[in-house]
This record gives structure tokens, sequence and C-alpha cells, in this order.
């Protein structure tokens, strides 16, 4: 989890720059690029609170690394069904009984 909230952060505030400059290139305001910048401000603080490994470059850099090789996911796991037990592996002895035809 703390990957992939060290990863949008960074994302976010990359994005936010661009945003930015195209917004000041029309000479509107920047809010938009402001609240990408916050958000991404707020997932950095997160994923390195969340971390046991100290913030920095190589924080973000062994993330990605680790995205890429696939040693996170983005919850797209299925999710597996408890083993059965030994009651529930074993046919039953009796099946339940029938109607016979003609009675």
């Amino acid at each position: 989890m703390s990957d992939i909230l060290l990863l949008a952060g960074v994302a976010l505030c990359l994005l936010s720059v661009l945003a930015a400059v195209f917004a000041l290139a029309r000479t509107e305001p920047p809010r938009g690029a402001a609240i990408a910048l916050v958000l991404g401000i707020i997932c950095l603080i997160g994923g390195a609170w969340l971390d046991d490994r100290p913030f920095g470059i190589e924080a973000i850099r062994e993330s990605g690394a680790r995205l890429v090789n696939g040693d996170i996911g983005l919850g797209t796991d299925p999710v597996t069904a408890p083993a059965p037990t030994e009651s529930a592996a074993e046919p039953a002895s009796d099946p339940a009984p029938t109607a016979q035809p003609g009675q």
C-alpha cells in the first residue's frame, strides 16, 4: 500500500506541474494544478508514514521497481476460498431417500 501511495503522490505532483504550465499558458488560474499538488503531497506523506524504509528518492525508485517487477499489485489478485475441511471433502455415505415410481 505504501508503494502505491508513494508512486501515486509522485504522479500527482508531476501532473500538477504540467497542469500549472498549461493553465498559465492560457492565462487561467491553476486551481486544478494546486489541488493535484496538495493531493500528491498528502499521498507522499501517507506513503512515507506507512513505509518502514526511510523516505527519499531511493524509496520511490524501489517502489517503482517493485511495481514493474510485479511484486506489488493494484488489487487484481483473485480471492481464494479457504481449504475444505476433511468432513466436507468426504462424500455422503447415505444418500437422501428418493421417491420410487408406483408408490
